[in-house]
């Protein structure tokens, strides 16, 4: 990677944490402090993540790095569903209210949250839910571009399986700060720098799609 790309990525992940410091300011921890429509979508979007973690990783305990965590909603989902004993969390996030908020959250216990893009060593399963929606560029290639560096060095970080989320219409697009993918994109993108994709579509989520990579 160029020393002028490596600047420009500083300076998108920069503007999208400034953009977060504001909504946080705001909205605090409800879904509406990271971005999300209703705790419904962000709630349903997470319990498809985790349940296909758990599909994939049967009776066995594994661990969970969760790049893009905002104010640790999946591990509240953990906890909720009385997994906590089994999930060893890992929390990553480039805002620092957000990691701040969740290091004093005294709910959360035997986790770990760090300021970071990837975690910081090997781990069974890294996943992004709506972490490269929100953009604060109408580049698109700018933006792909971001989006492949960082699943890039996410995978190279993965044991077992690495699953996200994203936005998709019929022909990409930036609208309202946010960045819909097309279906054949994203399938051909996965395909040429990780696997052969899993995708799933959930009725409730129109617009949005779940991509598994399996090594």
């Amino acid at each position: 990677m160029t020393f002028i790309k490596t600047l420009i990525y500083k300076l998108l992940n920069k503007q999208i944490s400034n953009i977060y410091d504001k909504r946080f300011d705001n909205y605090y921890d409800t879904p509406k402090g990271v971005f999300w429509n209703s705790k419904l979508s962000q709630d349903l979007r997470l319990n498809i993540i985790l349940d296909k973690i758990l599909k994939i990783a049967k009776s066995e305990r594994f661990s969970i790095a969760d790049i893009g965590c905002g104010y640790g909603r999946l591990y509240e989902i953990i906890k909720q569903r009385n997994l906590n004993g089994k999930v060893k969390y890992f929390g990553f996030d480039i805002n620092q209210k957000l990691i701040n908020f969740c290091k004093n959250n005294k709910d959360f216990e035997n986790v770990e949250f760090a300021i970071s893009t990837f975690p910081f060593k090997n781990t069974e399963y890294v996943v992004m839910s709506g972490t490269y929606n929100l953009t604060p560029t109408n580049n698109i290639s700018l933006w792909e571009d971001y989006i492949i560096k960082n699943l890039t060095s996410n995978w190279k970080l993965v044991n077992k399986a690495m699953i996200f989320n994203c936005l998709i219409k019929e022909k990409k697009e930036i609208s309202n700060a946010l960045y819909y993918t097309e279906l054949s994109w994203i399938k051909r993108i996965c395909e040429n720098n990780f696997c052969n994709p899993e995708i799933i579509k959930h009725n409730l989520l129109k617009d949005d799609i779940t991509v598994i990579l399996k090594k």
